[in-house]
């Protein structure tokens, strides 16, 4: 049975960081608190939103708005040596993306860099939290069962999800997180440039 490589797309495939962080500024109401780049490296998504003072209630409407920001954005990069990575695991695997960002402007990206034939699939699901809740429904959509997939994340919420949803994950330092915050959740495996990916599956 053929395996499948799942990646989580902002901080793991796209340089989004800064774009995130500015939208994010700009949509938040005067009350809010500051955020800056370390707190997000350092401390993850769950302080970041707590410090930030946004009513947990609205972060769903928040999180449309920062995709559909995003959409206007024409300057959106992969990072650097991750097409060559995409394309030797296309040749013995299944690709796949989940994000929380929208499936077209995940579509745009890859279409804009000829690469959008190397997915398999995208799984958009605009939940923040609960995200092993989003890992085990994109399995039973696809009909993945869990030991043949590992998942590519930037995130220490994306290991504690792949974690409860029983899937190996490889996280990577180049995202959002800090690789210090990364390793407090023992990931399965920690790379620190794409390349190291191929090391580890291939």
């Amino acid at each position: 049975m053929k395996k499948y490589i799942v990646f989580d797309f902002d901080g793991t495939i796209v340089d989004t960081y800064e774009d995130i962080l500015n939208i994010v500024k700009d949509l938040k109401n005067d009350k809010y608190k500051e955020i800056n780049l370390e707190d997000i490296k350092n401390y993850g998504t769950r302080y970041l939103i707590k410090k930030s003072g946004i009513p947990f209630w609205k972060i769903p409407k928040f999180v449309y708005q920062v995709t559909s920001k995003l959409k206007k954005r024409d300057n959106i990069k992969l990072f650097p040596e991750i097409l060559d990575v995409f394309k030797k695991l296309s040749e013995n695997y299944n690709l796949g993306i989940v994000s929380s960002n929208s499936e077209e402007n995940i579509r745009i990206v890859l279409k804009k860099y000829k690469i959008e034939n190397l997915f398999e699939f995208i799984y958009s699901d605009s939940s923040i939290f609960g995200k092993h809740l989003v890992l085990k429904r994109m399995c039973r959509r696809y009909k993945i069962n869990s030991d043949n997939v590992i998942y590519v994340g930037d995130e220490d919420r994306d290991i504690v999800a792949a974690k409860k949803a029983r899937i190996k994950i490889i996280a990577v330092t180049w995202g959002f997180n800090s690789e210090k915050l990364l390793k407090k959740e023992k990931p399965d495996y920690l790379v620190n440039n794409p390349k190291e990916i191929l090391e580890i599956i291939l």
